[in-house]
């Protein structure tokens, strides 16, 4: 199985990015958070800390899906960066088998 982070800047880019992964039947499951981020960016030649509200999603899939759901968050996201993030985890034997039963067709 595998976890994958990445944040959007507003509720409705989370929504539509939610919407695209299951339509695809790239991913299982998402969960969505509203959370509070706060980053190093470089802004007018100037490092600044940023604070921003965004939105986590974390997405259930498996490896084999990664990279076509990279490249979906990639040309979907309004970040100029956003951030795509991957653990691999260990599930639960029939919360495993479920993600494999859903992401087989």
């Amino acid at each position: 199985m595998l976890i994958i982070h990445t944040t959007t800047p507003s509720k409705k880019e989370a929504k539509h990015l939610t919407q695209l992964l299951l339509a695809s039947r790239l991913v299982a499951c998402v969960q969505r958070h509203k959370i509070k981020s706060a980053y190093i960016w470089q802004k007018n030649e100037k490092e600044v800390v940023c604070k921003e509200n965004e939105y986590l999603l974390i997405l259930k899939t498996l490896p084999e899906h990664y990279e076509a759901i990279q490249s979906l968050i990639l040309s979907h996201h309004s970040y100029e960066v956003p951030e795509i993030i991957a653990f691999e985890a260990k599930a639960q034997n029939a919360y495993d088998a479920w993600i494999k039963q859903t992401l087989k067709a």
